[in-house]
């Protein structure tokens, strides 16, 4: 017969009296309940003696416990921080080891037991007795259906756990004072984890919410917390799983929620937790947990399964019993067979190790996460990615991947923030303090793991055609239409299908030479033909002219010279048509590019992102010639026998305004005189009572109120009235002249004919001034606004372009008052702030771009290859005269000019300091 193992219980609180001394008790033949740990107990036998009748004998030290040589089995069940110290001591002495959960405060800590006990041969259990729920027997069966069986709810979607309480106050145990492994994600967030472990494995990705929700007591002690584990599809599930793990303390329900699992056919709910540990509290006797009724659930707590039927409307509900009762006695048979027999553990060490990390892991992102958007303006696109606030930027460019469509790779990455490329070790503690953490993101096309975004259209409304792009003659600070986008679905789309840009383009230089590479890389790419308008120095300076005004720098890749045609073959490309694009697919991997190659794919670097840049465009303007044309005799003539009024040729030359005499009575007969009456009335009404009680000559200020009031009230009806578009319909006589004038003639007599669509008012037309609408004010407000808006912005543009110390001197004390006092005045109006805001910020990125251009370092000269035909340095030479030009401009500037620069480049942009 085997001898019982003899063993010590740490602790007779909460955990030693209801988890563990009742099983010692009863497996007498596995265990005997030896001895137990108890500082400072009331009587003889302690508190073992006072609940169970029993008289162990009492250490009152852990040094006692390990000193003891009779002990086999310890069994820490004190203190979340004494846990690894208890542990590490009884191992060290030779001891098995049962560990309360958590088993220790950190991830190194359980390793390092694990270790331990691994070299001393001794066995080391954790105690996550909640595997052996009831309800968690129901689950594990329920996910063990086949897909064929009725109550199956297919592919698991989502997983919700719940271990929800309610409970206002403090308890005043250790568990509300702040220490190492105390809280309620160790407490009770230890069994769930664990069981979401066990059913789905160890997740991709974590997120937590962890908080004092009560506010009460130590803020670092937790109270509440919800844990999303993420998983990915794959072998192990067929669908992306999410796993939210929950507790609320003051969660008002009864019975409280415990299960939500969601799948592809249905879903599971149950509710109630185990009643093991309400058994467990009342129990006369250990013996008591041998019986039949021992750890059973009672049907009200049994689960409930929705299912969707074939028809995908139908939903049918059954009940998903607990059949098989809970029962944490298996976990000390299992126990004791492994120290006596040498049986595998139910529980792995390193299983439970796995939970203090998901817990660590939980901790570091809860509260700590930051937002910060991206813009990837290429793709008219704004996302947000959370990371922790000592995350570097490489860190900010793998979240991107996980978050952003198309996932695009870190390495073909760059982020830009206030025009300054970031470099991936950069810590994100030290470029954002208080202000809105943005940056920019612009990815290579090779970079995109899958389909880049799809490519917002701008929207305009269907009454205005779309503007046609042209070549801009000037660029001026006034008003332009929305930029139409030199954007293709591909990158070789507009090659092959597309037209080309019309003539004169600003990108067809960049056009040109973006085709020309190309072709370098394909054979099945016809290169463009050499002696083209594109190809010349004037549709160059017109590209130029583009981007630096545009706040870039023109690359110099494209002004060099490709380099001559080499023996090796160098890489081979093939157009390849996917998802209704061309592309370029690279035929060997392994392939090394020839110099011209490598010279072409520098070109398409650039070349691929100014053609998708936003140009400014300005409509073609036609001018419509009107002509008289004779009506026919036959005509009238036909006319006259059905008894219609004859045509009549309008002459071209007379006074439009002259032939309608009435034109002016016509629409003041739009004015509808009923909606006006009404509110004229009572407000006469209303005047006339103030009047009567109020004597103006005695008080004249309410005189004054009450005629500003009156006015203001006049004025609100003639304001709705001319918003809802008084006379934008001709009166019927005037529609009858429209319809019977000459159809060459209806654009030029009539004052208020709308062009066709596509078309444009008529040149060198005398036009009357037509009713007011809503559209007239929107447009002269608009107008109204952008002139206050641009105060002093082009004299003082003007200003910065000066290029000699003596153009332009410093604006005076009363010149900058006066500005101050109108802007001060005029801003206070949203839209008039917004306009000058744009304005300021479109000023500030080209002084930005400037001076990152005239500051950057020069990089070190490249050491050519031996067989190089043309210097390495001429890039480097281009570049650092470029920067030798911006810094002589800079320093011909007055000094009141470079001041101002260097003050801007030294503050917040505009957007950020307001």
């Amino acid at each position: 017969m085997v001898r019982p193992i003899n063993t010590c219980v740490l602790g007779v609180g909460l955990s030693g009296l209801t988890f563990h001394v009742p099983f010692i008790l009863a497996l007498p033949d596995t265990f005997t309940l030896h001895s137990v740990l108890e500082r400072n107990p009331a009587a003889e036998g302690g508190k073992v003696k006072e609940r169970f009748g029993v008289t162990p004998k009492i250490h009152r030290s852990i040094d006692q416990v390990v000193a003891d040589p009779e002990i086999e089995l310890v069994i820490v069940g004190t203190p979340n921080n004494t846990h690894y110290a208890f542990a590490k001591a009884a191992l060290n002495a030779g001891k098995h080891v049962l560990v309360d959960k958590p088993v220790t405060a950190t991830f190194e800590e359980a390793k390092e037991l694990g270790t331990l006990a691994k070299e001393k041969g001794l066995v080391l259990y954790p105690y996550q007795n909640r595997r052996w729920d009831a309800d968690f027997f129901a689950l594990k069966k329920l996910l063990a259906e086949p897909d064929t069986a009725p109550q199956s709810i297919g592919a698991i979607t989502e997983f919700e756990s719940h271990h929800d309480r309610f409970r206002r106050g403090l308890k005043g145990t250790w568990k509300d004072n702040p220490a190492p492994g105390v809280g309620l994600t160790y407490d009770l967030g230890s069994h769930l984890i664990d069981q979401t472990l066990c059913l789905f494995g160890r997740p991709d990705r974590i997120t937590a919410f962890i908080q004092n929700l009560r506010g009460i007591g130590s803020p670092d002690v937790d109270d509440s917390f919800t844990i999303y584990m993420h998983y990915s599809a794959g072998a192990r599930n067929t669908y992306p799983l999410t796993a939210i793990l929950r507790s609320h303390t003051l969660s008002v329900r009864s019975p409280q929620l415990r299960y939500v699992v969601r799948g592809t056919k249905g879903t599971y709910t149950k509710f109630g937790v185990d009643v093991q540990e309400d058994q467990l509290k009342v129990i006369s006797s250990p013996k008591a947990i041998l019986e039949g009724r021992y750890g059973m659930e009672p049907d009200y707590l049994w689960g409930t399964v929705e299912r969707i039927e074939a028809d995908d409307t139908t939903v049918t509900k059954s009940k998903w019993p607990s059949t098989d009762a809970g029962n944490y006695t298996d976990l000390f048979r299992n126990l004791g067979d492994a120290i006596r027999n040498g049986d595998e553990l139910a529980i792995k060490w390193e299983e439970a190790a796995a939970v203090i990390e998901m817990i660590e892991l939980a901790h570091k992102t809860t509260m700590s996460l930051v937002d910060i958007r991206v813009d990837l303006p290429s793709y008219s696109r704004s996302f947000v990615v959370k990371v922790q606030p000592s995350s570097t930027v490489l860190q900010i460019k793998e979240e991107i991947y996980h978050t952003c469509p198309g996932q695009p790779r870190t390495a073909g990455q760059r982020l830009i923030w206030r025009g300054r490329l970031l470099t991936d070790d950069e810590n994100i503690d030290n470029l954002w303090k208080n202000e809105p953490r943005i940056v920019h993101l612009a990815v290579h096309p090779s970079a995109w793991s899958s389909l880049p975004p799809v490519v917002q259209p701008h929207t305009q409304p269907l009454a205005q055609p779309q503007p046609t792009p042209t070549v801009p003659t000037q660029h001026t600070l006034s008003p332009t239409p929305a930029p139409t986008r030199w954007a293709f679905a591909t990158p070789l789309q507009h090659l092959v299908n597309s037209p080309q840009p019309p003539p004169r383009s600003p990108a067809a230089y960049v056009l040109y030479q973006h085709q020309k590479a190309l072709a370098c890389l394909c054979s099945g790419i016809t290169p463009p033909p050499p002696n083209v308008y594109e190809s010349t120095s004037a549709a160059r300076a017109v590209a130029v002219q583009m981007l630096e005004r545009s706040g870039f720098i023109w690359p110099a890749i494209l002004d060099e010279a490709y380099p001559p045609p080499s023996e090796t073959k160098g890489v081979e490309y093939v157009i390849s048509q996917i998802d209704g694009g061309l592309f370029l697919q690279l035929v060997d991997c392994h392939q090394s590019p020839s110099p011209m190659q490598e010279h072409a794919l520098k070109v398409l670097s650039n070349t691929l992102t100014i053609l998708t840049m936003a140009l400014p465009t300005t409509p073609t303007i036609r001018t419509i010639t009107p002509q008289s044309t004779p009506i026919p005799p036959h005509v009238n003539e036909l006319l006259q026998q059905l008894g219609m009024p004859p045509l009549r040729a309008v002459n071209n030359n007379a006074n439009p305004v002259g032939n309608q005499p009435n034109a002016a009575m016509d629409d003041i007969r739009q004015i509808p005189i009923r909606p006006l009456l009404a509110p004229l009335t009572m407000l006469l009404l209303r005047t006339l009572l103030l009047l009567y009680f109020i004597a103006p000559t005695r008080t004249p200020i309410f005189g004054v109120l009450i005629v500003a009031w009156m006015l203001y009230e006049i004025w609100q009806p003639i304001r709705n009235g001319l918003q809802n578009g008084w006379g934008r319909n001709p009166p019927q006589n005037q529609q009858q002249r429209e319809n019977n004038a000459p159809v060459g003639a209806q654009n030029v007599d009539q004052p208020n004919a709308v062009p066709a669509p596509g078309g444009l008012p008529a040149a060198n037309v005398p036009v009357r001034p037509g009713p007011i609408g809503p559209v007239t004010l929107d447009l002269q407000a608009g107008a109204l606004f952008d002139s206050l808006a641009n105060l002093n912005i082009e004299e003082e543009q003007r200003m910065l372009n000066q290029a000699t110390a003596t153009a332009a001197a410093e604006p005076g004390l009363g010149h900058k008052i006066t500005t101050f006092l109108s802007l001060f005045v005029t801003t206070l109006h949203p839209a008039i702030w917004n306009r000058r805001r744009v304005a300021l910020r479109r000023r500030e990125g080209v002084v930005r771009t400037e001076a990152n251009a005239r500051n950057a370092p020069l990089s070190p000269p490249a050491t050519p290859p031996a067989d190089a035909e043309i210097p390495a340095t001429s890039v480097d030479n281009v570049a650092a005269q470029r920067r030798e030009e911006l810094r002589a401009q800079f320093n011909r500037r007055p000094r009141w000019i470079q001041r101002y620069m260097e003050r801007v480049v030294a503050e917040d942009w505009v957007d950020d300091s307001d």
